[in-house]
């Protein structure tokens, strides 16, 4: 599942382990972040400061979630004005991703549609806005704007320290959760369920295993 070598055009740093998938990376030389697109690898930024405390997982941790092993790919940090919270991407096997949040010790997961599949909605609903879905009914529980303030590691789309975009996330009576992303000209569902973070099973690069 990993490209050619590839090498970082700001401090010529070589990456030997990128996935098939990544568009998007960053340097832990130099700390630019990376975009690749067919052939052409170009900067547009930079990684941002990921101040550490301790976490459930990391890049390069095996998640097992849902009834699939996910690695850790990318790990990106967003502030959104009460608190931040930790956006990890991980990969199976087959190369299939999913995006794994943690805000205080609530985990879900998440995949994003397809496309412009999703709920029928191009425009935020605000809070307490009820509304269905696949035959299943949500509630607006939170809305907000969010800042990314930090990326580590590989992701399949460009994720910039700064870009802002609007939230929201509608919850189901059984612990489902769809999140919408709005910007500027585009929007983005996710579909998933939390999680109780001690039913996670972890295997750490290190040998360790556990929540």
């Amino acid at each position: 599942m990993t490209d050619t070598h590839v090498t970082c055009p700001n401090c010529g740093y070589g990456h030997d382990n990128l996935r098939k998938s990544t568009r998007m990376f960053d340097c832990p030389a130099c700390g630019t972040t990376l975009f690749r697109e067919n052939e052409t690898v170009a900067p547009v930024g930079n990684s941002g400061e990921m101040h550490d405390y301790p976490m459930l997982f990391g890049i390069g941790d095996t998640v097992h979630v849902d009834g699939q092993k996910y690695v850790i790919q990318g790990h990106a940090r967003y502030d959104y004005g009460r608190g931040t919270w930790d956006e990890m991407y991980g990969e199976n096997s087959k190369g299939e991703g999913a995006w794994i949040s943690i805000d205080e010790g609530d985990v879900v997961v998440q995949y994003p549609f397809e496309g412009n599949a999703g709920p029928r909605r191009s425009d935020p609903p605000a809070v307490g806005t009820k509304f269905s879905y696949s035959s299943k009914d949500y509630v607006v529980t939170e809305a907000d704007t969010a800042k990314c303030i930090a990326v580590r590691g590989q992701f399949p789309e460009l994720i910039q320290v700064d870009d802002e975009h609007y939230f929201i996330n509608a919850s189901g009576s059984s612990g489902q959760l769809l999140s919408g992303e709005f910007w500027e000209g585009g929007h983005q569902w996710y579909d998933g369920a939390w999680l109780d973070p001690f039913t996670l099973k972890v295997d750490r690069q290190d040998g360790s295993s556990g929540p």
